[in-house]
């Protein structure tokens, strides 16, 4: 039986975004592949605080066997070096004239992490993000533990468009970062093919995978449209083109469903029903005929596409939207180049029932073959356990 350390640095008991759905799924395949999975997060940077209660429930999943957090620094007056040390970085980084991407390890969470690498032994240490390798980077503690970056995106790409970002820099930062790791996990056939240029080291292909979605026959549709998505400045830019371009477009009997915080960006219209937080979103593609992903920028898979192909639904979306897919034809996407065709491209799906019957069987096999809990299994079977 093979022991896992695993840093994901968001609080999974917030279940509110694809990257910790995705976190669920990665603890689902650790456990049917019989390793014991410790988990670490960040209590300040990123994820959040997890109340005992909180932290109790997850372990009553049977899914990881202890929960640690990592702060940024000490609490009170204690450890006021730890402070000090904090501060001063703080200072280089806000005051850099070129920045690369960010580093969210402070003395302070690495010795905390230190401090559990001490108390146990692992085979396996998987870090999510790149930005958080200084956890491991030159750390004598790890023993034989094997190293492994799940960089769930590509970084650079991520950080463009901010303040005195170095794009050069940043790359070869994030070039840098990967390269202190034994095997990196890529989430898309994109970022798996630039890894493997760049850096020297085994590069897997973890795609996002969940369990299929049976709906059952005659369900009743209650929405014509679902549109998932959180409130990052590429969904709202993407929320305010959609609303302005293509929803005139479309006729007003069409009833939409919104669900997440991008609720916040959508005008109110008598045919939107708006749900800001969704614990689980199977309630509201069950009953939704297809799916919209109107990205415009942004880098990897989109989550929002693989869970609605995960029931069946068509999606429309822009080429955007086909990022990180194995297949970027017979996927189950329609793709749009316009606002003119995005709209026409949903017109025909309402109805045309060839149109949507054809394009609603691709989308169920593609999934089924790339995205499913078996693929992921066979994944992590082969990379941990060697089966």
């Amino acid at each position: 039986m093979k022991t896992v350390l695993y840093f994901f640095p968001l609080n999974l008991m917030k279940n509110n975004t694809g990257s910790i759905r995705r976190a669920w799924g990665m603890l689902e395949a650790f456990k049917n592949a019989d390793c014991v999975v410790d988990y670490v997060y960040s209590f300040d940077l990123w994820g959040g605080p997890m109340d005992a209660a909180e932290a109790d429930a997850l372990k009553k999943t049977g899914l990881v066997r202890e929960v640690y957090e990592l702060r940024k620094k000490p609490a009170g007056s204690g450890a006021l070096s730890y402070s000090i040390q904090y501060r001063i970085n703080r200072f280089i980084k806000d005051t850099a004239f070129r920045r690369s991407i960010p580093d969210f390890v402070t003395a302070y969470n690495r010795h905390l992490f230190n401090t559990i690498l001490e108390k146990n032994n692992y085979d396996y240490i998987v870090i999510s993000y790149a930005y958080w390798s200084g956890l491991v980077k030159n750390n004598p503690r790890i023993k034989q533990a094997k190293l492994i970056v799940d960089t769930h995106d590509f970084l650079t790409a991520q950080e463009l468009g901010k303040k005195r970002f170095s794009a050069g820099r940043g790359f070869a930062d994030e070039m840098r970062r990967l390269g202190c790791f034994d095997q990196i996990w890529a989430i898309s056939i994109e970022e798996q093919y630039l890894f493997r240029q760049f850096v020297d080291k085994d590069v897997k292909l973890m795609p996002y995978c969940l369990q299929e979605q049976v709906v059952p026959e005659g369900q009743e549709k209650e929405f014509d449209i679902i549109y998932v998505a959180g409130d990052n400045r590429h969904n709202v830019n993407a929320a305010n083109w959609f609303f302005k371009e293509v929803y005139p477009l479309i006729d007003l009997s069409v009833r939409w469903c919104i669900v997440g915080r991008i609720c916040e960006h959508i005008p109110d219209c008598a045919n939107i029903r708006k749900v800001p937080y969704a614990p689980d979103l199977q309630p509201y593609y069950s009953r939704a005929r297809l799916a919209i992903c109107p990205m415009l920028s942004g880098t990897g898979v989109k989550i929002k596409v693989i869970e609605a192909l995960a029931y069946g639904l068509p999606v429309v979306c822009n080429p955007q939207g086909v990022d990180g897919l194995v297949n970027k034809t017979e996927n189950g996407c329609v793709v749009a180049e316009s606002a003119k065709d995005f709209a026409e491209s949903i017109w025909k799906l309402l109805n045309k029932e060839t149109d949507y019957a054809e394009i609603k069987n691709l989308a169920a096999t593609y999934f089924q073959k790339n995205h499913s809990e078996k693929t992921l299994l066979n994944i992590i079977k082969s990379v941990l356990v060697g089966q």
